[in-house]
């Protein structure tokens, strides 16, 4: 496997209120090649492993929860603060260092890697620009690297909202435009499906946004390409018990997605003895290399949110003979996070 680590990040509500970040070895997700299938377990209980790096940010303490976390492709994370500060966490060299000022801090974002150290964090419910030059609103920017001579350090550059939010109301929430799942495609565009809009996609090189069709993209939140197989690898949009495959290569501009390449079923979760059904808070996709993926998900046991646990199940996906696809279920690790801490970001 390429990726040496899953990283979470869950919100602890202590005193400060801070966010907590872990790491998870992938290796335990994968049985050995020579173990036979019927020897394969469900699911697993493991402990959850110890924070490596705990980030706190002053202020008021309701104010201290919003912080957005988001991972390069580099493996270097980045977190931004309710007051707009950022900061870059090299989890190798276990430093950290800031970064420029956010021109708007943002809650509930999406983020897409773009190159080595590019990033693009939107609002999930973004809105049109606003506000004036002391105080910008702007709910898409890129962390992009800027050389100067013999010189170089990073800059948020604001871009413009997809075009629904041209003429959407200007207060959070209030838009009518919430992003229902979006996609990287190559080093050159990002395709963002807006619920009840349609999908569009967004030039990295030109940073201009057109349509790609009234067609909504099939899978929630963000899909993953896997270049080994060519295909991208998401939670289908109509169960989130599915994992399934598209092909959006040739997407970005005028066709929607054609269906499903493969699809695997079996990645719900039983309930725990005398807990009721959990419901699961949000599913992510980790592209681990080498044709290898973490299917993470994140759970709320009650209706009062008080207890959460995480859940990481390993997912090979293998070309057979005659060039067919399929997806082989590994292991499944079930990790709790008490009353007190709730799981908030996967990178």
């Amino acid at each position: 496997m390429i990726r040496r680590f899953v990283y979470m990040v869950d919100l602890c509500l202590g005193d400060p209120i801070s966010h907590r970040l872990r790491r998870f070895n992938p290796s335990h997700l994968f049985y050995p090649k020579d173990m036979p299938p019927g020897d394969r377990a469900t699911v697993e209980d493991a402990r959850l492993p110890p924070p490596i790096m705990t980030f706190c940010s002053p202020g008021p303490r309701a104010s201290s929860v919003s912080m957005e976390f988001m991972r390069r492709n580099d493996g270097k994370i980045v977190g931004v603060d309710h007051t707009g500060r950022s900061i870059l966490y090299d989890d190798d060299a276990h430093t950290v260092r800031t970064l420029p000022n956010i021109t708007m801090p943002k809650v509930w974002t999406m983020s897409v890697p773009i190159g080595d150290e590019d990033v693009y964090l939107m609002e999930m419910t973004p809105r049109r620009d606003g506000g004036s030059d002391e105080k910008p609103e702007r709910s898409f920017e890129a962390l992009v690297r800027r050389r100067e001579g013999n010189g170089e350090d990073y800059f948020w550059r604001p871009l413009p909202p997809p075009p629904p939010c041209a003429n959407a109301p200007k207060y959070f929430h209030g838009s009518g435009v919430m992003v229902s799942g979006y996609a990287a495609v190559g080093d050159s565009h990002i395709l963002v499906s807006t619920m009840s809009h349609g999908t569009y996609a967004f030039d990295t090189a030109a940073a201009a946004w057109s349509k790609a069709g009234d067609w909504g993209l099939p899978f929630r939140g963000r899909a993953v390409h896997v270049p080994e197989h060519g295909l991208w690898f998401g939670i289908s949009d109509a169960d989130d018990t599915l994992l399934a495959a598209w092909d959006l290569s040739s997407s970005p501009i005028t066709q929607p997605p054609p269906p499903p390449s493969l699809q695997s079923m079996g990645l719900s979760i039983p309930s725990w003895d005398g807990l009721p059904m959990p419901v699961v808070d949000v599913s992510h996709v980790v592209n681990l290399g080498d044709g290898k993926l973490c299917v993470a998900k994140l759970f709320t046991v009650d209706d009062r949110g008080l207890y959460s646990f995480a859940m990481l199940t390993g997912v090979e996906v293998v070309r057979r003979h005659g060039g067919k696809i399929c997806v082989i279920k590994h292991k499944s690790r079930r990790y709790s996070f008490g009353e007190d801490k709730t799981p908030a970001f996967v990178l």
